[in-house]
């Protein structure tokens, strides 16, 4: 079984040139923490991720900290994090993806994403031999791929 055969479709994914501030609608609307980001001709060029924006959004002084970090002594107002939301909005999503994303190929063994997924790669884009995105691959892609499966066994079995 090759990932083409299990990926779903990417809907809606976002281009490396809009501000980030669609991206940041975008991911509260559709409730979603990781969204593949595609330049304007549909070459996969990252992941954007909640756990990345987060990054962004934690205070400069604690990225300059070294060894364990620990910040409970921070007393952060719900304005001083939307302080600091509100100044990614003005940058690029290309600014922010995750470039060193693994990804797969059509033909790629099902079983090598599924790897990938169980090593913390939530999502895995699924690329054609042009680099373009043509779906990408989940714990919950795999759940509709076998639920799928399964009504087309079921319905084998009735005939």
């Amino acid at each position: 079984m090759d990932c083409k055969t299990v990926m779903g479709p990417v809907a809606v994914p976002l281009y490396a040139d809009d501000p980030a501030s669609s991206a940041i609608d975008f991911m509260r609307e559709k409730r979603s923490g990781l969204v593949p980001v595609v330049d304007r001709e549909g070459t996969f060029v990252g992941l954007l991720s909640g756990d990345r924006m987060m990054h962004f959004m934690i205070p400069a002084s604690i990225h300059m900290m070294r060894g364990k970090k620990r910040a409970s002594y921070l007393q952060e107002s719900p304005a001083e994090l939307q302080s600091r939301l509100d100044s990614l909005r003005n940058q690029t999503i290309r600014d922010l993806i995750d470039p060193d994303v693994k990804v797969a190929h059509e033909d790629t063994p099902f079983i090598d994403a599924m790897l990938l997924i169980s090593e913390k790669q939530f999502v895995v884009p699924v690329l054609d031999k042009n680099d373009k995105l043509v779906g990408a691959i989940s714990f919950f892609t795999l759940l509709h791929f076998l639920s799928d499966e399964q009504k087309k066994a079921e319905q084998g079995d009735a005939s």
